[in-house]
Formats: structure tokens, sequence, C-alpha cells
């Protein structure tokens, strides 16, 4: 021991000794404990519910939909310490689709192949001609309204379902103690009913394949996923309502009397009402810009009848569908142009949507925003692998 460490442990001799106690303590605590016990340990559920009080007080680094919301953060830290994982990294990969909680299909994949299930990586067969299924097309169809048809122009795959009949893929992996493949049942490209994400017009052959590791995961090894689903697993639902209001009753008295007194103001509201109507629904299926600067003008047109009230109410939607139908061209527009992993190029143009991505969030809305999300999650590992090899300095012989 050097002079200086001696002289550094006398004169601080009661406060190393103190510290090497708490030390010897904390050793002697358990260093984990499983998801499933916590809620039966009284101090560690306390802890638990401190962390998860914590978390939910987080303005940034949680998603909105976890924010303020203890029990659902409660929920999330369970599922990590489960994973072995960082509560914070898997709550920023779950995303809210049609009220359910859905996990990133990157997660997913990335929890089942490092798990102790399985031994190396999944291994991926295909099936049929994908070339069939390359192609994407831009279509204006019409749509029937409240006061008549009108258009909207979208980007749709370009092939039809009997292109997609006989493509499949079939995943496998070699599971825990043994040494051959386990593969699973084909699944094909024509029996996927709900396609959440826009990867399944641009690139399905990789969202089948995302989709393949997690149906082979809960056959094969269910404890790893169970109950962890994502986006494109979530079927589209309809609201019902639970408790509808029972129809009020009345006399005939009273509707004849109700008739004579609110007929003049019904007829009077009619028209300022349909009008609004109108223009609100051109206004949420404008899909292009042109079509929301028409709107604007028709709004502007109709200022007399619709009042202050009701002009500045649609005035402001209509300005604002303008700047997000724009933001969402320009960010499917940088999307569809990056070209496939491996390709010159492929990882700065991956690195320009992400960026576009980023400046158009705050006219997108978190829902669209939150749907690119998923698609450029889903396609980071393939791109930023690529630019990472690429930017190594070259070895030489």
């Amino acid at each position: 021991m050097c002079a200086a460490l001696k002289r550094c442990v006398y004169r601080h001799k009661g406060k190393i000794m103190e510290n090497t106690n708490i030390v010897t303590t904390e050793q002697q605590a358990p260093n984990t404990i499983s998801a499933s016990n916590a809620i039966f340990n009284v101090q560690a559920l306390g802890q638990l519910t401190a962390f998860a009080n914590l978390m939910a007080d987080s303005q940034v680094t949680v998603p909105a939909h976890l924010a303020g919301k203890p029990a659902d953060c409660m929920a999330i830290v369970m599922q990590a310490m489960q994973w072995g994982m960082n509560p914070y990294a898997v709550a920023q990969k779950t995303h809210l689709v049609n009220g359910v909680l859905g996990y990133e299909a990157q997660l997913v994949n990335a929890v089942i192949a490092s798990s102790s299930a399985i031994h190396g990586r999944f291994h991926y067969r295909y099936g049929g001609d994908w070339e069939r299924c390359t192609r994407t097309q831009e279509i204006t169809r019409d749509k029937n309204g409240k006061n008549g048809k009108y258009t909207v122009t979208e980007r749709v795959r370009g092939w039809t379902d009997e292109d997609e009949i006989g493509l499949f893929v079939q995943v496998g992996a070699i599971l825990r103690g043994e040494s051959e493949i386990t593969w699973g049942e084909p699944l094909y490209l024509s029996g996927v009913v709900t396609r959440n994400s826009p990867l399944w017009v641009s690139n399905p052959k990789q969202q089948i394949a995302y989709l393949g590791v997690k149906y082979w995961a809960r056959l094969y090894c269910p404890e790893v996923i169970l109950g962890v689903y994502s986006p494109d697993e979530v079927e589209q639902r309809e609201e019902r309502e639970i408790n509808p209001v029972p129809a009020q009753r009345m006399s005939v008295q009273e509707i004849t009397s109700e008739v004579s007194t609110t007929t003049s103001a019904q007829e009077s509201a009619t028209n300022v009402d349909a009008v609004a109507d109108d223009l609100r629904e051109r206004i949420d299926t404008a899909s292009s810009v042109d079509q929301a600067k028409a709107i604007r003008a028709d709004i502007e047109s109709q200022k007399a009848l619709l009042g202050t009230a009701l002009f500045t109410e649609l005035k402001n939607k209509a300005v604002k569908r303008y700047y997000q139908v724009d933001a969402q061209n320009k960010v499917e527009a940088v999307i569809n142009s990056i070209p496939n992993p491996g390709e010159p190029e492929a990882a700065e143009m991956f690195a320009k949507a992400e960026s576009t991505l980023g400046a158009a969030k705050r006219h997108l809305g978190d829902e669209l925003h939150d749907k690119y999300r998923i698609t450029l999650d889903d396609m980071k590992p393939e791109y930023i692998g690529v630019r990472k090899l690429r930017n190594l300095p070259a070895q030489a012989n």
C-alpha cells in the first residue's frame, strides 16, 4: 500500500469502515427478485410502487400514454423485470393501439432472440414468387359523404389478392436442449388480415417475418412473451355503448306542442349545421394540399352563413389539415425512397427519413407520428448495422 493511501485510510478510517459495513449489508441482500414473487413481498412491492410513481411523473422519458399513470407504469416495470430490461427502454417501445397496449416488433423479436429459450438467431424460409408483391401505386377513389361524392388520393399496394396466394414464410430456431432447428407452420401472406403498419404495402416480406417470429414464440416458448402483442396483432375494434341512455317517453300532446314551438328554430339552423358538417367531413378526408386549399376557400365564402365561432373553428381545422397532409406526403415520399439494406446510400437515406419524421412531428400529430415511428423502428436494425459496417476503417493485410 502506498504512503498516500495509508494516510487516507488512517484519516478516514471511520468512514471507510462505515462504507464497508454498508457494502457488506447490501451484498447479503438478494441481487434480483422475480416479477411473480414481487407482488407477494410487501417490501419489494412497496419499492416497485414507488418506482412506478416516479416513472409516471416523467414528462420526457416515458410516452404520453404512460405519463401520469402509475398503474400502467407498474405493468411496464414488472414486464421489464421479467425480461431483465430497463423499464424506461421498454416503455419507449410501447404504443396504444385501439385501447390495447402494443409492443414494437423490434422489441418483441429482441426479447425472444436474447432469451434462454433458443440458441442463436431465428432462421427463415420463404416460399413463392415474392417479386409479385413489390409494386405500389397511387390511386384516387370516390367516397360518399353527406352532401355527395368526393375524391381521396392514397398509396396502396400494386398487386392483387391473387398475387399473394402461395407466398409464405416459415420461421424456425433451435430450442434450448436441442440441436436441430424446430420449424413452425408456414405463415401465408394471404391469411394475414390485420396490417396496421404501412410497411405491409412497401415491404411485406419483412413484416410477415416479424409476425412469423411472434407466432412461433407463442407456440414453442409462450412463457417469453406471454400476454404481449405488437400493433399488427391488435384487431380494429368497433366502439360499443355499454350503458345506452334509455329513450325518453313523451305524450302525443307534448310532441305536438314541442313541434309547434321549435320548428322555426330548427329550420333556421338546419342549413348552417349541414354546411358545417359537410366542411368538417371534407377536412377530415382531405388527402392532398390542393384539396385542403379548396376547402379553406369554401370556408371563406361561407363566412357570413357560418358566423364567427363556426368560421374560426373550421378555418383552424382546415389550416391544420393542410400542414398535416403536407407533412404526411413528405414523410411517405422519403420512406418510400429508402433503398434496400446494403445498397448505396441506404443508411444515409434512412437517416434522412428519421430526420424528416422528427421535423414533421408537430404537424402529423401523435397518432400518425407513432405510426411512421413504428415503421422506421422496424427497419432500423437492418440499416443502422449496415451503416456501422461501412464506417469501419479498412484493416491492413
